[in-house]
């Protein structure tokens, strides 16, 4: 299609400098600069409201209900927020105290943490969920009350079957949560319209008609059923205003097409003023996402019948992402083999500003694979990337992201210590990967005990339950099992570390036989002391994964098999399903910094290989190299996110040079690689940037699925970066 993609607007560009100033954007680390108490890791934030409401309902008749009805106190207590220029309206509610306010406040949360529910951080994620805006748009929440109404006034209270299973009892209550949440959903919306029409009564124009439109639109929506495109983004937008954490905008050249292509036809709208409409709404993402997290949309794909979707609406969400130059929404794109050239050409394009969105999926394969885990193809083609590179089904899945994690490098340590020097090759492998199953399933074990405790207790916001099937139809929770499909995530850090390592045991110790596997160990663990002859020998002469060498390859493929081996045959409780992922958020660096050196020669407290890419600066054999090396294996079943970075110069994927790219990226999918993302930055800028970070503030880099400034970063992670092989 022959798209123009329009500049940015000064409204947006106001609006990206006001967003900027916001307090979200304004956190560095969000584990240190607390202006709220987080809890559930860091990605909530628990305010006065939610706390006066939690303590006036303590006579609440269950846990859950309690937290429902403070969830109702939290938006009621909350004050409307429209800044200049805006023209959707909705946002986290994220108040300035007074120091009465502060003191009530801190003396809150200690009690609050004192209490028997697992609200904390040793509870489960109760983000990371995609929902079916379909639904919200087509119903309301108006229509989502009477659905919950209806589904609550069949139960029969007085079948004597109720006990003791109660589980009519826990329907009850279930239904319960959700109406009142809903309801005080409405109530911040009936506030909103009239905070609009106040704002209008001493605005000038045009800002006055804007205001009253924005009011007019909020007196229907997220209430009733969307009719245009503008109540439609408006809708999305609000009802996720009213969550705290991740929630991703899904796949919006679906949800929002029908309404944007009626109202273009009609000359209700323009392309610029959705495309400003659009740009709103992306920013407010970034007024909900902290530092050294994520949360975007996907666009294109297919259908169920297999047709593209690739429409104006695609081209337009990728404009925003260069519009708005910010670590999120983290954006990405579904490729096929249908995907059109010149879309690819205009996402390379985007990528050579220096915007590390989008990142590429492979759609083809992701869908097979999920229908292979027991999805729907109609469920399939809809899949998302929750947050960062894990794959969903919005409002149909609950996926675990990261519910727990098996380092992989230190795995292998423990392995060859305690194999000694009587293993063999066979014997080795062997073990490593009876001790890789023992870590999954203790992982897994620990956490669905926690998803128990949060099933009793309630600990998750029961409106997003409204719209994930089949939450409602069942009468349960997402943590009680009411999602179609669940899937927990785990990740497997350091694989090509441990690729690596694997090579470097089994040529020294079991070919040339040059070391036994304990003196080979004590080495690693005195960090090469007085061995740098061998660090160099093992970094330079073995071959390393990542340059399409055989050896190399194969020593991958076995341990991916072995993994993928190991997650269909262990057993979990409750029927869910585990789905591995070597996706490893900042993992790699954190784990890495905190552990020895390894048997590939890497130093001690550096960061572990990223993702399911090569070590770092080891792949010397161009892209090409490193595409048939990434894909020398079945990556099908990694849905719980397979990163691989891949660095570019500058001026390497504008439209006149993106061919050789587009041609990379299309083998790459062919030969079923599931992710690639991209940054394009030189290894000079980041070395500047690390020694005076005050030049280059809005220096922004893709990491482990996610995007963050880089003078954020620990410094561990910046050299990470830094050392990742430029193209």
């Amino acid at each position: 299609m022959d798209y123009k993609p329009l500049e940015i607007s000064p409204r947006v560009q106001r609006l990206r400098e006001a967003y900027l100033k916001l307090p979200v954007a304004m956190e560095n680390d969000p584990y240190v600069d607390k202006k709220y108490r987080h809890f559930c890791t860091g990605d909530r934030w628990v305010t006065l409201g939610f706390l006066e409401g939690w303590a006036a309902n303590e006579n609440a008749p269950t846990a859950r209900r309690r937290r429902s009805l403070a969830e109702a106190a939290e938006l009621r207590a909350a004050q409307p927020v429209i800044l200049d220029d805006e023209l959707l309206a909705g946002h986290l509610y994220l108040p300035e105290y007074t120091p009465e306010e502060q003191a009530r406040y801190d003396k809150l949360c200690d009690e609050f943490r004192m209490s028997n529910i697992t609200l904390l951080e040793t509870g489960p994620r109760i983000d990371h969920l995609g929902l079916d805006f379909d639904k919200l748009l087509q119903k309301g929440v108006l229509g989502l009350l009477d659905e919950v109404r209806a589904r609550r006034d069949a139960l029969n209270l007085d079948d004597p079957d109720v006990y003791p299973e109660f589980e009519v009892l826990k329907q009850y209550d279930f239904y319960e949560c959700c109406r009142v949440e809903l309801e005080a959903v409405v109530d911040l919306q009936k506030r909103y319209a009239a905070h609009a029409r106040e704002l209008a009564q001493t605005a000038s124009a045009p800002r006055r008609e804007e205001l009253l439109q924005m009011a007019a639109t909020l007196d229907r929506v997220p209430a009733h059923p969307a009719q245009n495109f503008r109540e439609a983004i408006q809708s999305v937008q609000f009802f996720l205003g009213t969550l705290f954490g991740l929630y991703p905008l899904n796949r919006p050249d679906r949800y929002l097409w029908e309404y944007y292509e009626r109202d273009k036809a009609s000359g209700m709208i323009t392309q610029a003023e959705a495309q400003d409409l659009i740009d709103n709404f992306c920013l407010y993402v970034t007024d909900r996402v902290f530092s050294r997290a994520a949360c975007g949309f996907l666009v294109g794909g297919q259908r169920v019948d297999g047709s593209l979707v690739e429409n104006d609406l695609t081209y337009m969400f990728l404009t925003a992402l260069d519009h708005i130059r910010m670590p999120d929404p983290n954006g990405a794109l579904a490729v096929n083999a249908g995907t059109s050239d010149a879309l690819l050409a205009y996402a390379a394009e985007v990528l050579s500003h220096g915007v590390t969105h989008p990142a590429f999926f492979n759609d083809d394969a992701i869908v097979q694979s999920l229908q292979e885990y027991g999805c729907s193809r109609e469920d399939a083609v809809g899949y998302i990337h929750s947050t960062c590179a894990e794959i969903s089904v919005p409002g149909r899945t609950r996926s675990h992201t990261t519910p727990f994690s098996v380092d992989l490098p230190r795995a292998l340590q423990a392995t060859c210590e305690a194999c000694g020097d009587a293993a063999d090759k066979e014997t080795l492998r062997r073990a490593y990967l009876e001790k890789i199953a023992a870590q999954l399933k203790q992982g897994g074990f620990r956490y669905m005990m926690r998803m128990l405790e949060a099933s009793r207790n309630g600990n998750e916001p029961m409106r997003t339950s409204a719209l994930v099937d089949d939450c409602l139809a069942r009468g349960r929770s997402i943590y009680e099992g009411g999602e179609r499909y669940t899937f927990l995530q785990p990740i497997l850090i350091g694989f090509s570390t441990a690729v690596d390592s694997l090579i470097a045991i089994e040529t020294l110790v079991f070919e040339q036989k040059k070391l036994s596997l304990s003196r080979f160990t004590e080495i690693v663990k005195s960090d090469f002391e007085n061995e740098e002859e061998l660090r160099q020998y093992l970094i330079h002469r073995l071959p390393h994964y990542g340059n399409s060498t055989p050896e190399a390859d194969e020593t991958a493929a076995w341990l991916a098999q072995g993994i993928r081996d190991i997650f269909e045959h262990v057993e979990m409780l409750g029927g869910k399903l585990m789905m591995p992922g070597t996706f490893s958020y900042i993992s790699h660096a954190t784990a890495g910094g905190n552990f020895g050196a390894t048997y590939d020669g890497r130093k001690a407290h550096t960061s572990y290989s990223d993702g399911c890419g090569p070590v770092q600066g080891r792949d010397v054999n161009g892209p090409t190299a490193l595409v048939l090396s990434m894909t020398s294996w079945d990556q099908s079943a990694f849905l719980g996110g397979m990163v691989v970075n891949v660095k570019f110069a500058p001026g390497h994927l504008t439209r006149q040079e993106a061919s050789q790219f587009i041609a990379m990226l299309r083998v790459f999918m062919a030969r079923g690689g599931i992710e690639m993302q991209v940054n394009v930055v030189d290894r000079k800028t980041l070395e500047d940037a690390r020694e005076h970070p005050e030049q280059h503030a809005d220096l922004i880099v893709r990491i482990g699925g996610f995007s963050d400034y880089f003078t954020r970063l620990t410094p561990v992670l910046q050299q990470e970066i830094i050392e990742r092989t430029e193209y």
